[in-house]
């Protein structure tokens, strides 16, 4: 960990000893960096304080070339207007807000996915026990009766209509990317990408998907699955930069393309996580924290992680 705020030290500290593993404390890039070349460590996490300077993402890049596991940034509320740089960096692929208690939360999980290298499946971010709901695609335009069903069942729950807005759309711009933009020829050239959105096709073998969501009164969670593992981090950061300019937690579009798409997801959830086992399966989930009220929106960049596994 690198931290220099003692308090935010203690906190990390008590959260990752849960884990029951070795965690060392650096105050500074410097320290840090030696840290790294002497013991390569399966999780860095760093206070996004510390990211100011060129310097700071050095060491990231640093630590994923020494194949340290993840490299993990704490974002404070005054990192909105930052966030594009460092997305740009390509430096950053796990970041997760520093409140409490939504930090131990995350945090938590992302650990354990790391160590125990289980990235896979909505059900490592709620509670045990809470009913899943599976659905097959087997055609393309079968997501917007997926998506009714969905805000139907989130309207049984009693959930408001903004949650329930936001997660229609995570839903249904999560399977059209599945199905438009996951297929790819042998050379790894997308086959689907430039076909119309409303074109009606059945999905066979590797084309069909999975949508999955829960919820468990935290969150409200929309996980979409295809079998290709065609998404790349590189492509993933690319979108987010693309796509996303946060100002005072707003998102504001530039130009076009299927980075529009990602940045519509990230400002529609409170996390998000891409699971990644490369020509097998890419699986996204979208966490919408119930639990978190309008007012709050924006104060902290939403979470997000991408998993590859190796």
């Amino acid at each position: 960990m690198v931290c220099r705020d003692r308090r935010v030290q203690r906190q990390i500290q008590r959260i990752l000893g849960a884990t029951l593993h070795r965690l060392d404390v650096a105050e500074g890039i410097e320290q840090a960096s030696e840290l790294c070349l002497a013991h390569v460590p399966a999780l860095l996490v760093i206070d996004q304080e510390l990211l100011q300077g060129a310097d700071g993402v050095a060491l990231l890049t640093e630590a994923d070339a020494l194949g340290v596991g993840a490299c993990l940034v704490l974002a404070s509320p005054g990192s909105l207007p930052d966030l594009p740089r460092l997305l740009r960096a390509g430096a950053i692929t796990n970041l997760l807000g520093r409140t409490m208690p939504t930090l131990a939360e995350e945090l938590t999980v992302t650990a354990l996915k790391v160590l125990r290298h289980d990235i896979f499946g909505l059900e490592k971010y709620l509670t045990w026990g809470v009913p899943v709901v599976s659905r097959l695609v087997t055609s393309s335009d079968g997501r917007a009766d997926l998506v009714d069903e969905l805000s139907a069942t989130i309207k049984q729950l009693g959930i408001g209509s903004r949650a329930s807005q936001m997660a229609a759309l995570v839903a249904d711009e999560l399977m059209t990317n599945a199905i438009f933009n996951a297929p790819v020829d042998a050379s790894g050239t997308a086959t689907r990408r430039d076909e119309r959105r409303d074109t009606v096709r059945a999905l066979f073998g590797r084309d069909q998907i999975w949508l999955r969501y829960a919820c468990d009164a935290r969150y409200l969670a929309i996980e979409v699955t295809d079998a290709w593992g065609s998404l790349s981090r590189a492509t993933i950061l690319a979108c987010l930069a693309k796509g996303v300019s946060r100002d005072m937690g707003k998102v504001i579009m530039h130009g076009g393309g299927a980075g529009i798409g990602v940045g519509l997801v990230y400002d529609s959830c409170h996390h998000l996580v891409f699971n990644i086992h490369p020509q097998q399966r890419t699986q996204v989930i979208g966490l919408i924290d119930l639990r978190v009220s309008p007012q709050e929106l924006g104060q902290t960049p939403s979470s997000f992680n991408i998993f590859v596994e190796r």
